[in-house]
């Protein structure tokens, strides 16, 4: 076995004899004693001493990374470009997931200024600990995507060899878990219809086209299944109204799809189209400015405020997500194949489907008396 003396360690490490011999008592050198007439003597195999000394350099890069913030926001934005080109995980992450990453990184900087002054150790397991420590547990999501962003981060710089792989597997103790079970919103046929008419109501004070957009936005992610950025990207010329189909163009994964527009939801899209205002914008669903009454694209908040308040009125507990749900209950409960229902809703997996169907018992029991 190669070895080598502590005179050639210290000589390689350009550092003196008696640090090197302080670092061997220590153990924190790879040694072997040799034992000679009135004593011993350190030996350093070679090829461990190889592996200690590329581990020592990482540990050098890291506190020199932990110790500069200069050099810590260079790293996250170039963190960041890996992600939009697909360096890191092979594919492009989205826009979306890209900006809830920032999100993430900016709230765990935030809470590691409160607790330590300073945005030193960012790959510390412990400082990662008292961060989510300090996140409600009811806030699963944020903790969870913090932690994947914090992770994704951490494999980046690995492959630049600022990290080291343990450091993976020490994060794997801090994964977070759900307390609480998540709250899978939806709502019943008669729900449904009694919020779609609470969308087609007119109140005092509210324009024409206002009761037409809500109703239709309503009707178009219940009807269906479409997601809320789904239907806000939808354009003019996506929405054919002759072959009665909708094309979702990239959906979440980033995946086209046609949807089918039943008889219904073609009534609805008619009679919005009459009340559209004229723009040039190529936006199918647009909302107004009340100060200009200058139409604007259809976003997702102002869809999301518009089914929360809605609900609201008609004592109904569901939001936009849950509304998809709902398209996905009702159709199964009619009898429809669940794998046209899964391709309508935009899933590459029947199991993600299944858990979208969300049968009471009460609709069992009607169905099973039917029988």
């Amino acid at each position: 076995m190669d070895t080598l003396t502590l005179d050639e360690v210290a000589d390689d490490l350009r550092l003196s004899k008696r640090s090197i011999l302080r670092l061997a008592k220590a153990k924190d050198l790879p040694t072997i004693t040799k034992p000679f007439p009135g004593g011993f003597t350190y030996l350093v195999p070679l090829n461990s001493y190889l592996e200690w000394k590329k581990i020592s350099h990482l540990k050098k890069k890291e506190e020199n990374y932990l110790s500069n913030s200069t050099f810590i926001k260079e790293q996250i934005d170039e963190w960041l470009d890996w992600l939009e080109k697909g360096k890191l995980t092979g594919k492009p992450l989205s826009e979306k997931t890209i900006k809830l990453y920032i999100y993430c990184t900016d709230i765990y900087w935030d809470k590691l200024t409160v607790k330590r002054g300073n945005r030193s150790s960012l790959i510390s397991v412990e400082n990662l600990r008292q961060v989510l420590g300090d996140i409600d547990p009811k806030s699963f999501s944020i903790k969870d995507n913090l932690y994947k962003a914090i992770r994704s981060f951490i494999k980046y710089l690995i492959i630049k060899a600022l990290a080291d792989k343990k450091l993976l597997e020490e994060l794997k103790e801090l994964k977070p878990k759900r307390f609480y079970p998540a709250k899978r919103l939806h709502c019943s046929s008669d729900d449904f219809e009694k919020l779609l008419r609470e969308g087609s109501t007119w109140h005092t004070g509210q324009a024409p086209y206002d009761v037409i957009l809500n109703s239709t936005t309503i009707a178009t992610i219940g009807l269906a299944g479409l997601r809320a950025s789904e239907l806000c990207n939808l354009r003019l010329h996506d929405v054919d109204l002759v072959n009665r189909k909708l094309f979702v163009y990239l959906g979440k994964g980033k995946k086209n799809r046609y949807v089918g527009i039943c008889n219904r939801l073609y009534d609805y899209l008619v009679n919005y189209l009459k009340l559209r205002p004229k723009t040039s914008l190529e936006n199918f669903f647009v909302t107004t400015i009340r100060s200009s009454n200058e139409p604007v694209p259809f976003t997702p908040a102002t869809l999301l405020r518009k089914v929360k308040r809605l609900s609201k009125r008609v004592g109904i507990e569901v939001n936009v997500h849950g509304l998809r749900r709902t398209f996905a209950t009702i159709a199964a409960n009619s009898g429809k194949p669940i794998n046209i229902i899964s391709l309508a809703l935009g899933h590459s997996d029947l199991k993600t489907t299944q858990g979208y169907l969300m049968t009471s018992q009460d609709e069992v029991v009607r169905e099973m008396q039917r029988w």
